[in-house]
């Protein structure tokens, strides 16, 4: 049986890595501020912690990541009415334009790396993908 070559996965991670940094640099965007922006645009408003949760970084981490984005008129806080020292954050009108345009841009690496490969071959790395997300 063939194992998993992790070194040379992790290598190809950050060749791809490299190539969605500068398709989002047209956007202004990070990887972690569009992670974030994604998981913002699908739950409409979320606490700083549940998003550090979902990015599985430090809570000191996503502070600075969120005022980051704040600072940028990406997110707004909005006031938690039932725990006054928390704040929800959402995406200004601002953030879903760059959103959406950083969309296309990562939907443009997501093609032009797709294309290498044969059908079947990107099916099994979709499914790598989605057994090694939903075992953590």
């Amino acid at each position: 049986m063939e194992s998993l070559h992790v070194i040379q996965l992790l290598e190809a991670t950050q060749i791809f890595e490299k190539k969605l940094n500068l398709a989002l640099m047209y956007s202004g965007l990070r990887i972690p501020q569009f992670r974030a922006m994604l998981f913002l645009e699908k739950s409409g408003k979320i606490t700083v912690s549940d998003l550090s949760r979902y990015l599985n970084v430090t809570r000191a981490t996503m502070s600075v990541l969120t005022n980051d984005l704040l600072k940028a008129d990406i997110v707004e806080s909005i006031k938690n009415p039932k725990d006054k020292r928390s704040f929800y954050m959402r995406l200004t009108e601002s953030g879903l334009r760059r959103l959406e345009l950083a969309k296309k841009e990562v939907a443009i690496v997501e093609e032009k790396i797709s294309n290498e490969f044969p059908a079947d071959t990107i099916s099994t790395l979709n499914k790598i993908i989605i057994s090694i997300i939903s075992k953590n």
